[in-house]
């Protein structure tokens, strides 16, 4: 499969562009074709880095996802449905999203094509979601099981970035605490040195020099690290080093274990939510992969899947892709063999977001207590060197 941009024409005469995955251009154009559009231009299309959404864009979405499951299940029809979403929104992003989608709705596009549009903010499995859901007239219970999805997954991630938070902030605090002792405080006992005229001595030498170091340096070594900041973040939107940093992380000790488990628990919770909306297998696995949210996972789960279409055996390729978890190819390749991969997948989902979010809180409470020690290796280091200075001030040589 390729990915092509196909040129277009609206039925309302409007030209748009329009991203394919298809064997060849002849299949992309029909494609466009079978959508209402008119192909006038058909071309490969450039690999680029997908912007990723806002977490707020994402609250968003699965906003206008739930809402709308409501609205249809009340016995609105999709136009209606994002109508009374536009018309009683209190948020003005809320309402402008419902107003983008309405209008393409008007103009004769489905749902699902809507969304497709708009991957920055609905990305995979949106656009597939609907589609079932239009497809099998159960859009309204579609969008509410993609939206139960996201909902769990949000609530998951909101709790690990609790669980992270108070470390976070006491390392910031134990920065900041070092970094005010050694720039207001430690200058005046070295003066009080200077002005009695005794030597320094050995344990406050060190301090002292520390604190000179960071009142002349200290600007200069913030900007460098903003900058290399910024520089990080240009060099990470850049597909092949992004692909190599997730590839890294992923061999991290506990952390790379716990990114891996992550991995399966996206991979597994979207193809359950795209097999128990209809879709087949070889493409609710296709997108799944897509899903996985690590760009190196993504593409080693491309390649075994590709294997897989060729006859390779499906728990084999998944397990050689080190992406997975053995456990979870597994008992992916029995769910196949039963016909319950669905349930199977959901099952993984669950078990393994639930193994994600206890990692991250053991993470968490390894990272806490190393806060805690270095704060206070730090401080009171800096605390005992001018103490034991201002002894050695009394002393009486003989």
């Amino acid at each position: 499969m390729a990915l092509f941009a196909v040129r277009a024409i609206r039925p309302d005469g409007g030209e748009e562009t329009v991203r394919i995955e298809a064997t060849d251009k002849t299949a992309a154009a029909a494609t466009v074709t079978a959508r209402g559009l008119t192909p006038i231009r058909v071309q490969p299309a450039r690999q680029t880095a997908q912007r990723q959404a806002s977490g707020r864009s994402r609250k968003l979405a699965t906003r206008i996802a739930r809402e709308l499951s409501v609205l249809i299940a009340a016995g609105l029809s999709i136009e209606p449905a994002l109508a009374a979403l536009s018309r009683h929104a209190a948020d003005k992003r809320l309402k402008e999203a419902a107003d983008t989608l309405l209008a393409d709705v008007r103009n004769g596009a489905s749902l699902s094509e809507a969304f497709a549009k708009r991957p920055e903010h609905f990305p995979a499995p949106f656009p597939e979601i609907a589609e079932a859901g239009e497809a099998g007239g159960a859009l309204g219970a579609a969008l509410g099981d993609l939206a139960d999805a996201r909902e769990r997954r949000e609530a998951v991630e909101a709790s690990i970035r609790g669980a992270l938070a108070y470390p976070a902030f006491l390392l910031i605090m134990a920065i900041g605490a070092v970094s005010a002792l050694l720039v207001f405080v430690v200058p005046r006992f070295e003066g009080l040195f200077d002005q009695i005229g005794r030597d320094v001595p050995v344990q406050a030498e060190f301090v002292f020099g520390a604190a000179r170091a960071v009142a002349t340096y200290g600007p200069w070594i913030l900007a460098l690290i903003i900058g290399l900041v910024v520089l990080a973040r240009i060099a990470l939107a850049r597909p092949d080093i992004r692909e190599a940093f997730d590839r890294w992380t992923l061999g991290l000790p506990l952390i790379g274990d716990s990114i891996r488990t992550m991995i399966a628990a996206r991979f597994c919770r979207v193809l359950a939510l795209l097999l128990q909306n209809g879709l087949s297998a070889v493409p609710a696995l296709r997108l799944a992969a897509r899903a996985a949210g690590n760009r190196w996972a993504v593409r080693r789960l491309g390649e075994a899947l590709a294997e897989v279409r060729t006859g390779r055996g499906f728990s084999e390729r998944v397990e050689a892709s080190d992406v997975l978890p053995p456990l979870a190819a597994e008992l992916l390749s029995v769910g196949e063999e039963t016909g319950d991969l669905g349930a199977a997948a959901g099952r993984l989902a669950s078990f393994y977001e639930t193994q994600f979010e206890q990692n991250s809180r053991l993470i968490a409470r390894i990272v806490e207590p190393a806060v805690i020690v270095f704060a206070g290796l730090a401080i009171g280091g800096v605390i005992v060197s001018i103490l034991s200075a201002l002894v050695s001030i009394n002393q009486v040589d003989f």
